[in-house]
């Protein structure tokens, strides 16, 4: 199958690796993240022929982690924590927050509970307490040039806030100035300035408590605000949900622009309640609906009850990151991960050809929880769930989208989690399968915006991804047309370190799209069908609305908040995100701005590692890899 501009574009800067100071061409990568997979396992001949062609044709693969990590030389000493996509943790315990950042600065997302009984448990902020930067070498705390080093600056700063009340001087003389390239993980260093803001916006959010409980609000705050840090210089993606409870005032204004100014920080999460009964959400959740970006869904009582719905399975999920549920028993430093692998169900020939990769994907994803964590907390549960997912994208491409033929696969997929399990001698997963937020992959795997169970967005749409502007591809797409600006955030300032390039993309014919003839409530029955004959795990989904569909969807939810575990919306235009992700266009705007884009000529070393934006969910909240 021939590969699009887009998906060379995307799979040149997300998971092409230079280790050998050569740029990694497809057939490297697909060998690469084999052998990461399978070392220190006994794997017949036969499965390494059968994994090299479904990789090499693009009918499988792992998720982005696994594509960027499995088999670099960075595998062995960072282990699973850079293999698994989220993590899912709560806010009760403030060293829970260092262990977010030190997940996201890996490269996963994190998912967290901010519910009032889970904030309400961390310490009242102390009064007076200042953490003060000094370029100097006499500072109390010199922070060291690693991930530790900044993940302890952090830890000492909730520290001094929360338990001691005593301040401290740090310096960042040895942190690496913006630009050098940081080896391992890829891209190029931010330099000390995001993390000194990060220091000083956490003090500045809890001495505005001092003395006071820290709000669920507050707690989003700092985990955004880390989030920020993250991202900042284009490291890396940096992956928030955050769920919170239905009823909260404070929560359900968080991204209320409506109502004036509201942190950038937030702008790098996605936010959802804890809710079982339509009558629990308070009236401000349907404002979000109206005037902001809408709150998700999480219904924790399905999670725990069902597998797939319809079929009883018990489960000590309380949350999820976004589509793989997650267990956090006794909630102090420990998350559980996703561990995710994807079947682009239109490049399959057939049925046989899906149970094949159904089986495989799921012994891939059985080894990756075979591998070491450091954080014990987290590796304790995943020894005891073995959590996988193995997902689906492209469907609604695909005949293969049919509930007899997922009913049939999911049940030979139960029977390898059955027989593999066994093989290793461990216990069996409790979960197997998801469908997962996959804007990135499906684009490397030309899904042409069926990503998903997701239509596409439009007939015709600009697709927009977000480059560092340090990137060498930035240039090669300007001079191919491309049109490129820097980011303008919520506040409406520019962001000159990063720029978004547009390309231009038409649905193929013969398919639903989002904004034609694939209506709301189309888009939910295929949802509740996943999660009835596919996903034992939550569904993860964007639903497009229009603001005169809201009565009607708040009915549809009264009849069937019971038959779901995970809902998230997105209004089809008017939703307030400057430069989205996707933009729809009419078919003479389409061939006008397409017109302009000449052939691109990508030769030589791109570099390897930069971050992307705007090729996974539509509201830029999971990692491209």
């Amino acid at each position: 199958m021939t590969w699009s501009n887009l998906a060379k574009v995307v799979y040149l800067r997300t998971y092409s690796r230079r280790d050998t100071g050569k740029q990694e061409a497809w057939r490297d990568t697909v060998e690469r993240i084999i052998r990461g997979n399978v070392r220190n396992h006994k794997v017949p001949a036969s499965e390494l022929k059968a994994l090299d062609h479904l990789l090499i044709n693009r009918k499988a693969g792992p998720a982005g982690r696994g594509f960027w990590f499995s088999g670099a030389p960075s595998h062995d000493s960072l282990g699973g924590a850079a293999l698994n996509n989220c993590w899912f943790t709560t806010a009760e315990d403030w060293q829970n927050f260092v262990m977010a950042q030190d997940l996201l600065m890996l490269g996963g997302g994190v998912g967290m509970s901010v519910e009032y009984k889970y904030a309400s448990r961390l310490p009242h902020p102390k009064k007076g307490v200042t953490v003060t930067h000094k370029f100097t070498k006499d500072a109390e705390f010199i922070v060291p040039d690693s991930r530790e080093g900044w993940n302890e600056l952090v830890r000492r700063t909730l520290e001094a806030h929360l338990v001691t009340g005593r301040g401290f001087t740090y310096s960042t003389v040895c942190i690496r100035p913006a630009g050098d390239l940081i080896k391992g993980f890829g891209g190029s260093a931010s330099g000390p300035g995001p993390l000194i803001a990060l220091v000083d916006a956490i003090g500045a959010v809890l001495q505005a408590r001092a003395g006071k409980k820290v709000r669920p609000i507050d707690a989003s705050d700092i985990l955004c605000n880390i989030g920020e840090m993250v991202v900042a210089g284009n490291v890396r993606r940096s992956a928030i949900i955050i769920l919170g409870d239905p009823h909260d005032k404070d929560y359900l204004k968080a991204k209320r622009w409506d109502l004036g100014p509201i942190p950038n920080c937030r702008g790098k999460a996605n936010f959802s309640v804890i809710c079982d009964d339509v009558e629990d959400l308070h009236p401000l959740f349907w404002k979000t609906y109206e005037a902001g970006e809408p709150f998700g869904i999480v219904n924790r009582s399905n999670i725990q009850a069902f597998g797939r719905m319809g079929e009883r399975r018990k489960d000590t999920a309380i949350g999820v990151n976004p589509c793989a549920e997650a267990t956090l028993e006794g909630g102090s430093q420990a998350a559980e991960p996703c561990n995710l692998q994807e079947i682009p169900l239109p490049n399959l020939e057939d049925e046989e050809e899906f149970i094949l990769a159904a089986r495989l994907m799921h012994r891939w994803g059985k080894r990756v929880t075979c591998e070491t964590l450091h954080w014990p907390g987290c590796a304790e549960i995943v020894d005891r769930n073995r959590r996988v997912g193995t997902g689906i994208t492209g469907c609604l491409r695909s005949p293969l989208f049919d509930p007899p033929v997922l009913n049939r696969v999911y049940d030979a997929i139960q029977e390898e989690n059955r027989k593999y399990s066994k093989e290793l001698g461990i216990p069996e997963s409790i979960r197997t399968t998801v469908v997962k937020p996959s804007g990135t992959l499906s684009k490397v795997f030309d899904m042409r915006g069926y990503e998903g169970i997701h239509a596409a967005y439009s007939r015709y749409y600009i697709q927009r991804v977000r480059f560092a502007a340090s990137d060498p591809l930035v240039p090669i797409l300007q001079g191919a047309g491309h049109p490129v600006e820097p980011v303008i955030r919520f506040d409406g300032s520019r962001d000159t370190g990063t720029q978004v390039v547009d390309f231009y993309e038409q649905a193929p014919r013969g398919y639903p799209v989002a904004d034609e003839d694939w209506d709301t409530w189309k888009q939910l029955d295929i949802m509740l069908m996943a999660q009835r004959c596919w996903s034992d795990q939550s569904v993860s989904v964007t639903v497009y609305y229009k603001r005169e569909d809201i009565p009607k969807l708040k009915v549809w939810l009264a009849d069937n908040l019971k038959s779901l575990k995970t809902v998230s919306f997105l209004c089809h235009n008017d939703h307030g995100f400057k430069q989205a992700p996707k933009e729809a266009v009419s078919k003479e705007r389409f061939e006008e701005l397409s017109g302009k884009i000449n052939t691109l000529k990508i030769e030589g070393d791109v570099g390897e590692g930069a971050a992307l934006d705007g090729t996974e969910c539509e509201a830029g909240v999971c990692p491209t890899k």
